[in-house]
């Protein structure tokens, strides 16, 4: 069976116990390993339990495929039912796994993990199509599913919100669902017993490494037109291990933003109105750039501008050219449009 959006989130903090195998794949690692683990606690609170749950490797599975089942079968020291887990399987181990989804032992719940599968993959189609299996994507949440999920983290956690605190985590993320929940951990030990609303100043003192920083640093950069300063930040970021599509899509929020307050501009509202509308709101340190900004593009060069970055994310992905180069290329043309607006200065 396959599971998505909110009947995925159920099963993942309440499964069905018919069920006894779970597949979780997908391009959001994060994802992938926070579901893992809370799956895991819904049978064994302990994780670190050596008794009740036990991690297979691939390359084990693939050297000894009998150890699937012993370990499904195997019996907890001192009773409970167990876990047992294959982390970032491939179909190269699908003839022992799908083995145990046609002929199951015991009562352990068998936890796999993968990355991207295509639809024909074994062991996709196996978990999809099995009675008591389930196969569950996960993919990056972005916009406002990001800011939902980050909502419904804080209510988890007990901490209240000022307006604009959930979207402005949002913005510092990279699309990793477990850097989400890190941080709201971070900022839950940083309110302590303190009775008040969190505040987007607390989010922006508190979360967001350096590299998301520097990818506002490099919005900025490009929407400036200072070129020199893109071909820096990009090196930085670059050298420092930084995904493309993460940048790039770092730099596309920028320029939504300033297409959303200059199309509130061109319909008649000030400066700072189109700015205060905004969700989150500008940080204050950034008005003054911001605003010059938006006396620079107009909204068809925005759009432009925007086309240009999704075609950038497009390449990155498919035509084999490294990503970094694509990327700075993208960035640098599009800086080139402001400097031109403002006339070469």
């Amino acid at each position: 069976m396959k599971l998505a959006g909110s009947a995925a989130e159920s099963f993942v903090k309440r499964p069905d116990p018919a069920v006894r195998a779970v597949l979780l794949h997908g391009p959001d690692e994060g994802q992938v390993r926070e579901r893992m683990q809370a799956l895991t606690r819904t049978v064994c609170p302990d994780v670190g339990d050596p008794f009740r749950v036990a991690d297979i490797a691939p390359a084990t599975l693939s050297d000894d495929p009998a150890r699937l089942a012993d370990e499904l079968a195997a019996i907890a020291f001192g009773g409970g039912r167990r876990v047992v887990r294959v982390a970032q399987a491939s179909d190269s181990q699908a003839a022992a796994i799908l083995g145990c989804l046609a002929r199951p032992v015991g009562d352990a719940l068998l936890i796999v993990s993968a990355g991207v599968l295509p639809p024909k993959s074994k062991l996709r189609s196996a978990f999809e199509s099995t009675d008591g299996a389930v196969a569950i994507a996960c993919y990056p949440a972005e916009g406002r599913a990001l800011v939902a999920l980050i909502r419904q983290g804080f209510a988890d956690a007990g901490i209240r919100l000022e307006a604009d605190a959930a979207e402005t985590l949002a913005a510092l993320l990279a699309d990793d669902t477990a850097s989400a929940h890190a941080e709201i951990e971070k900022l839950r030990l940083y309110l302590g017993d303190e009775p008040r609303a969190l505040t987007p100043d607390d989010v922006r003192a508190c979360c967001g490494d350096q590299s998301a920083h520097s990818v506002f640093e490099l919005a900025a950069a490009v929407a400036d037109g200072r070129q020199g300063e893109v071909q820096a930040i990009s090196d930085r970021l670059f050298q420092g291990g930084d995904n493309a599509v993460a940048i790039v899509r770092g730099v596309s929020r920028h320029f939504d933003r300033l297409f959303q307050a200059r199309a509130a501009i061109e319909a008649g509202a000030s400066a700072d109105a189109a700015m205060k509308a905004l969700r989150p709101a500008v940080f204050f340190k950034e008005t003054d750039s911001f605003r010059r900004q938006l006396g620079t593009w107009t909204c068809p060069t925005l759009l432009a501008a925007i086309d240009r970055l999704t075609e950038v994310e497009r390449q990155c992905k498919s035509t084999g050219i490294p990503a970094p180069l694509v990327t700075q290329r993208g960035l640098m043309e599009i800086a080139a449009l402001a400097r031109r607006a403002r006339g070469g200065r």
